[in-house]
């Protein structure tokens, strides 16, 4: 005997269908898009995975997966990357998602990004030959190419961009003199601008040859002066098949401070670095040159030399420190003396991409001749900090944001050297 089905029975059932059905039709088009990946029609899947809501967090690393693979199995490596990105975001500690998204960036065009991820995974649990591949890549980018550059923007507004004091007045033999506004503490804002573009020729397979030149300019709105610095060099760059790295140069610079040629110089400078294990890596600096002031018409001759450990705790987590050291020589004594500085920091990449820099320094200046004006010698002590914020995503056309929170603090035996700054960074770069 047939009986009616009750409506409100049938109403259910319906509503379970509904639920059910959408379910069991995103799931197969993940499936399903696998397979194609897998036959080579991954271009005939991406809109489906494109449109695919994911219900869950592992639906939705498995669907961000698919996408960034498909579109670049399919040529489509400008948007295989944001998918990939935000993967890696997501799970910044998984190595097969950062070397997709380090194939992905490389077949695009924007190695300083592939770069960066190469060095991240390199510090991760790698199989041998998985680790031998990432490090030969990165031998592979870090030969340069025939033409190397860069370009770099940014606001900077200071809240003492001169180095000025704060003090009102000063004493000179025992009287007291006071100071004007414009040669106290004063807040300016400013634009920050620097371009660099050398020639690379090789000489040989580890051998190229180096000739740039690089300009950078600091400008101001009037409460700070301008500074503009311009820097010849040529050189020598030699690379090992481990990774090692070693530049000998010679360099001649020209700066100027509100239109007025402040200084020139020329010298030698030698660097080298090399990674050390998996995790570290060290890097030297030396260099010697002549300073001559020419508005002061005397000449300052300098040796520094620094060097820097850095050492991946894990592939998010990077600690660095470094020393410095430079000592000078002048027939003008006061400006003869011995510096010397310590600094320490580390990067940490958040889960969502986030990439938090900070870097402390202290630094001691000590100057040999005693000061014309004040009678003693000079001596200074300045601490400072520096947070700069980056993000993976964050990148258009291969121009990347880059945002600085920089504080100082200087105290100095001679009160017009004695100062606090506080100033921050918002630009962009790029280098190709």
């Amino acid at each position: 005997m047939n009986r009616k089905m009750h409506p409100a029975l049938v109403v259910a059932l319906w509503a379970l269908w509904c639920l059910w059905l959408p379910v069991q039709t995103l799931a197969f088009v993940l499936d399903d898009a696998e397979k194609a990946i897998n036959v080579g029609r991954a271009a005939d899947v991406i809109s489906a995975v494109q449109a695919y809501q994911p219900t869950t967090e592992q639906e939705t690393l498995r669907r961000l997966w698919i996408l960034g693979v498909a579109n670049a199995r399919a040529g489509r490596v400008d948007e295989a990357i944001a998918p990939l990105a935000e993967l890696v975001a997501l799970m910044p500690a998984q190595p097969a998602f950062r070397l997709e998204l380090t194939s992905a960036l490389l077949a695009a065009g924007q190695t300083e990004r592939a770069r960066y991820h190469l060095e991240q995974v390199r510090n991760a649990d790698l199989r041998p030959e998985v680790r031998d591949r990432v490090d030969a890549q990165i031998v592979r980018l870090d030969r340069p190419k025939h033409w190397l550059g860069y370009f770099r923007m940014a606001f900077i507004p200071e809240s003492n961009a001169a180095r000025q004091t704060q003090a009102e007045t000063v004493n000179l033999g025992g009287l007291s003199f006071n100071l004007t506004p414009a040669a106290r503490e004063q807040a300016a804002n400013g634009v920050e601008l620097g371009f660099g573009l050398a020639a690379v020729p090789p000489l040989s397979a580890r051998l190229h040859a180096r000739f740039g030149l690089d300009v950078n300019a600091r400008l101001f709105d009037g409460n700070a002066p301008n500074d503009v610095i311009l820097r010849a060099h040529t050189g020598l760059i030699d690379f090992n098949a481990d990774g090692r790295r070693l530049l000998v140069e010679i360099y001649a610079t020209q700066r100027w401070i509100d239109e007025t040629h402040y200084s020139r110089s020329h010298g030698l400078g030698l660097t080298y670095g090399k990674t050390l294990g998996n995790r570290a890596r060290i890097d030297l600096a030396a260099q010697h040159e002549k300073l001559t002031y020419v508005q002061g018409r005397y000449d300052t001759k300098q040796t520094a030399a620094q060097a820097q450990l850095s050492y991946a705790v894990s592939p998010r987590w990077v600690l660095r420190t470094g020393l410095r050291l430079e000592t000078r020589s002048s027939q003008y004594a006061p400006a003869a003396g011995f510096a010397r500085g310590l600094t320490l920091g580390g990067d940490y990449t958040f889960a969502n991409g986030l990439r938090l820099g900070l870097d402390l320094s202290y630094d001691l200046n000590d100057f040999r001749g005693v000061h014309p004006l004040f009678g003693v010698a000079r001596s200074d002590r300045k601490a400072s900090s520096t947070i700069q914020l980056t993000n993976q995503k964050w990148n258009f056309q291969g121009f990347a944001p880059v945002f600085k929170v920089r504080a100082e603090h200087q105290t100095s035996n001679i009160v017009l050297n004695s100062y606090r700054n506080l100033g921050a960074s918002i630009g962009f770069t790029r280098s190709f």
